[in-house]
């Protein structure tokens, strides 16, 4: 689950021919006239953030491609538990769906066992994309990078703070492995979402984070936040002056996330196998691929088994993240 993730065009490339051609295991004719209504996609995080933001660009072409409005719904609240606590509760009947992310599936269900919901509870439908992260931090810090931003705050014990879209979330986890593994005193702050954290990091109040590119590219560019290492292979061209965690020797620190489709347990396969091939179908369009490309995000558009075998290893890893980390559980 931490890994870099090298961006390349070969999986946007395919994604036409996927749509064009993958036949579900269960070829059988979908329930007579689904979807005969709008089917509401719930997004568990704030509006703004990266899971919103690809939420809202995947709705419109796989609603045309379904036939029927995709509506997103964000139900904010407990680092994403509170949404997906919602679908996984819902009628199996296909018209609820959940944004499933590794913050809100695999690392939540790891660290609260008496959250009322489990990995099993939801069915894996569609991996929409991978999303690599950035470490960036307030404009006043004296680091122009993330070794040098530890340096820093190696010698200032308790004077630099780290914020999250939550407790637990996947920032809160990244923000205390990297206190724990270089010996930081840093105060942990956490936010209903990663949204309403960059005011504060704009102004210093908080000073470090690690968020989805996705989220915090805009922030970047527009210089409100400083950009101090990403996640990726190679230096990004939107983000030129942002070194990677390899040049900076600091790999192990390379968080990346991936944002999917899930459905309540019982939906009907054909249900979830016409979702995944409307999905594939967005994901093919040249102007969403442009959208995806121009925002770090990785279009992936593996369908129900093949995300069921991504769900399945990352929560075994985060499983091992989590036992040997100060996470705290319930």
């Amino acid at each position: 689950m931490i890994r870099r993730l090298p961006l390349h065009g070969s999986a946007m490339a395919g994604l036409l021919f996927l749509a064009c051609t993958q036949t579900p295991a269960a070829h059988s004719a979908e329930p007579p006239n689904w979807p005969s209504k709008p089917v509401t996609l719930v997004v568990p995080f704030p509006p703004g953030g990266g899971n919103d933001t690809v939420a809202r660009q995947i709705a419109g072409p796989t609603g045309q491609a379904l036939g029927q409005l995709l509506v997103v719904e964000n139900r904010p609240g407990a680092g994403g538990t509170i949404g997906s606590a919602t679908v996984a509760r819902a009628r199996p009947d296909g018209y609820t769906l959940l944004l499933c992310s590794t913050s809100s599936l695999v690392v939540a269900t790891a660290l609260y066992p008496s959250l009322p919901y489990r990995v099993e509870d939801l069915t894996p439908v569609v991996h929409i994309a991978n999303t690599p992260t950035v470490w960036v931090a307030d404009p006043g810090v004296p680091a122009t990078n993330l070794q040098e931003f530890i340096a820093t705050a190696k010698q200032a014990p308790g004077k630099y703070g780290y914020a999250s879209g939550g407790k637990n979330t996947m920032p809160h986890l990244a923000g205390q492995t990297i206190s724990a593994r270089n010996g930081l005193d840093m105060l942990h702050v956490p936010y209903r979402g990663s949204t309403p954290a960059y005011a504060d990091l704009a102004t210093g109040r908080v000073n470090l984070m690690m968020d989805s590119i996705i989220s915090a590219l805009p922030f970047i560019e527009s210089g409100r936040v400083k950009g101090l290492a990403v996640s990726v292979d190679q230096r990004l061209p939107q983000l030129p002056s942002v070194p990677t965690l390899a040049e900076q020797g600091l790999d192990d620190l390379g968080f990346v996330g991936w944002v999917g489709i899930c459905a309540p347990r019982g939906t009907p396969p054909e249900i979830t196998a016409k979702v995944a091939r409307s999905v594939q179908q967005a994901l093919a369009q040249p102007a969403l691929q442009d959208s995806f490309a121009r925002q770090i995000a990785e279009p992936v558009g593996d369908g129900p088994e093949a995300f069921a075998q991504t769900i399945q290893r990352d929560s075994m890893a985060w499983r091992q993240i989590i036992a040997a980390s100060q996470a705290e559980r319930d």
